[in-house]
This record gives C-alpha cells, sequence and structure tokens, in this order.
C-alpha cells in the first residue's frame, strides 16, 4: 500500500506541475494592468438538463455594442436561471468577439444558497473575460462548460 501511495502522490505532483506550467505558458501575456472592457447593462440564463447545458447572454457596453452569447456544452445535472442581471468584464476588444471562432466558456453556480451563476469565456483556450448574473431563481448544480459563439 506504501508503494502504491507513493506512486500515486508522484504521478499526481508531476500531472499538476506540468498542468501548471502548460497553463503559464498559455496565459503569459495577460496584464494585471491591461485595460478592462466592462458592460454597462448585462443579463444572463443558464439551464443544466441532464446532460446538456445552454447558457445565454447578452452584453451592452458604454460604446453601444450590444453582444449575444450563446453556447452549447455537456455537463451532468439539472438546475436553470431565469434571466438575471449581471456584469461582465473582458481583457479583449469585445468588438473582436462578434462572429470569432475558438470561443468556449465554463459556468457555475455563484455560491452555495444564492441564486445566481458566474461565466468564464475563453477564446483559443486563452481567458478572455468573465461574467456574474444574479436574481431570483433556480440555483444551478455540477459546473460545466461547453463553446459558443458571439453575436
Amino acid at each position: 500500500m506504501e508503494n502504491q501511495t507513493t506512486f500515486q502522490a508522484e504521478a499526481t505532483h508531476q500531472a499538476k506541475q506540468r498542468h501548471l506550467v502548460e497553463m503559464s505558458k498559455l496565459h503569459a501575456n495577460l496584464k494585471l494592468d491591461a485595460q478592462a472592457y466592462t458592460t454597462t447593462v448585462a443579463s444572463g440564463s443558464c439551464a443544466f438538463v441532464f446532460l446538456y447545458l445552454q447558457c445565454d447572454c447578452n452584453l451592452t457596453f458604454s460604446d453601444g455594442l450590444n453582444l449575444t452569447f450563446n453556447g452549447k456544452g455537456i455537463v451532468a445535472g439539472l438546475g436553470a436561471t431565469g434571466s438575471m442581471a449581471g456584469q461582465a468584464s473582458f481583457n479583449v476588444d469585445p468588438h473582436t468577439l462578434k462572429g470569432a471562432s475558438g470561443i468556449s466558456f465554463e459556468a457555475a453556480a455563484i455560491g452555495v444558497g444564492v441564486a445566481g451563476f458566474q461565466v468564464t469565456w475563453y477564446k483559443d483556450n486563452q481567458y478572455i473575460g468573465h461574467g456574474e448574473f444574479a436574481g431570483a431563481g433556480a440555483q444551478l448544480g455540477t459546473p460545466g462548460g461547453g463553446w459558443g459563439t458571439f453575436s
């Protein structure tokens, strides 16, 4: 048993270390003081139905740009929200997102006992933004993710 535990600890350590090194390389261009593009008005809804995830967000920015995000994915769980108010911020110019390929996302509940959800967006597996949506409604279950488009 001791040899198995030692082997497992070493294998897990190597896997985590490799993952963190790869993530560091992938996100090396992120800067803490980079310009942020934050919505002035945002709303969203999310539904988990057995293995299907649907996430929709409407985002308006200060220059009048309106983006609609439509995401689909796979998750094991049940839960749904109605339309909830929120806010989102991006580290890329939102004008570049309309029709862009390579968009993926993760969605999860905001926290225990809170009706709401959060969405994190990626382009080509690089972090580009995050949104938080809250209001009256059901809480989401298991976190999930998938792919989507901004239009």
